[in-house]
């Protein structure tokens, strides 16, 4: 019996460390920290768009973001808007159209409903959508895989109304709850690609 009860001490030890990781884990917070304050107009239900010219993303970061990163962020912009039932335009025929266009006065960024306006009812879509990442800072990404940002969005209908807009910033771990790529610029990439589902899951599912 004593030996009984030696045996199962030495199997119960294991256990309950075993016991302990299970409890860290379940109590580990997802790495996706966001506050966001996009709206819908009431105009978005009634019009239920289908067609969206993405435009080229606007860089509003101080240290000046690569254009093969900006190219990449629209692309995932228009590779995961179907998922909420939209259909994207190609970039080819939109950034052509919006060539032929006279230059914009001022400095106001692209986003603004204003400034917006002059790129909408080019190209047969139904709405335009303008994006401008604001903050990009990967100074962690090395260190905790995390980056932290800024970004701003506005849906404007090809009549120029507002059907969507507002921003969003926090931070995102390269991987999510999953490993994370090894090299820096896949690792930029996938935390792009995890602010970018945090903004489309914002966008209201479009109405067939």
């Amino acid at each position: 019996m004593v030996v009984n009860r030696q045996l199962r001490s030495s199997w119960c030890r294991p256990l309950a460390l075993v016991g302990l990781v299970l409890v860290a884990a379940c109590q580990t917070v997802p790495p996706v920290t966001v506050t966001a304050n996009f709206v819908a107009t009431p105009a978005m239900a009634t019009r239920s768009p289908s067609q969206v010219a993405v435009l080229a993303v606007e860089d509003g970061t101080t240290q000046r973001l690569s254009d093969q990163f900006l190219v990449f962020v629209r692309q995932e912009v228009m590779r995961q808007l179907p998922d909420r039932l939209y259909s994207p335009l190609r970039p080819d025929k939109v950034d052509a159209e919006m060539r032929k266009l006279p230059p914009a006065a001022g400095t106001e960024s692209i986003i603004a409903p204003a400034t917006l306006k002059r790129f909408a009812g080019h190209v047969q879509e139904d709405a335009v959508l303008a994006l401008r990442l604001g903050h990009w800072d990967e100074t962690r990404l090395m260190v905790d895989r995390t980056v932290s940002f800024q970004v701003e969005a506005t849906l404007l209908g090809s009549d120029g109304v507002t059907l969507w807009s507002g921003s969003m910033q926090g931070s995102v771990k390269a991987g999510g709850v999953g490993a994370s790529p090894r090299d820096r610029e896949a690792a930029a990439r996938n935390c792009a690609e995890l602010v970018v589902r945090e903004m489309v899951l914002r966008l209201p599912m479009r109405l067939i």
